[in-house]
């Protein structure tokens, strides 16, 4: 059960704990853009590693990288014919078919309207989620975290034994319960 206990701690105890709210929005920003393309390829490695040199929340990241890999399957069939528009555009189709020549390059997987739609469609996005997150950041430290440590469900609910190991662990990580 522990195995359960701990990601959801330390997920609870990051949206509530000292980062800046910018670091928590920016880190489901950069999961949604990630999420949005293949994986298997450099673009997204490449990009993965760019997200490490910046300043973000990274147990979010990847938590929220997750939920949404799960979930944008079933947008590729929005995103890619979006990725193809894109790929005709005569001097994008010509960059792209340059680049084949290069054996290099094609690790990259440029010639993927999934993963051209995919990251057009992440930083179309990039910015909307980012200030929806902030709020909700912010609405959540400010109104809720604490309206919601003091309610009576929650003094109900700590007396659980599972849920006493719970709020252990979310404070053991810097979390709300305290």
């Amino acid at each position: 059960m522990n195995f359960l206990i701990k990601p959801l701690a330390k997920l609870i105890a990051a949206l509530n704990s000292n980062s800046k709210p910018q670091s928590v929005a920016a880190a489901v920003s950069f999961a949604l853009l990630l999420a949005m393309m293949p994986a298997f390829n450099l673009t997204w490695l490449c990009l993965f590693i760019i997200t490490m040199l910046f300043r973000i929340n990274y147990g979010l990241e990847f938590a929220f990288l997750i939920l949404f890999k799960l979930i944008i399957p079933l947008a590729d069939p929005l995103i890619e014919p979006v990725g193809w528009k894109i790929m005709n555009i005569p001097a994008v189709s010509a960059l792209i078919y340059d680049s084949l020549d290069i054996p290099v390059l094609i690790l990259f997987d440029f010639n993927n309207s999934l993963l051209i739609g995919g990251f057009a469609a992440g930083l179309a996005l990039w910015i909307p989620v980012f200030v929806i997150v902030l709020l909700l950041a912010k609405l959540f430290r400010a109104k809720i975290a604490p309206a919601l440590a003091k309610s009576r469900l929650m003094i109900l609910i700590r007396k659980a034994p599972f849920v006493n190991r719970f709020a252990g662990a979310v404070n053991q990580y810097g979390g709300m319960f305290q």
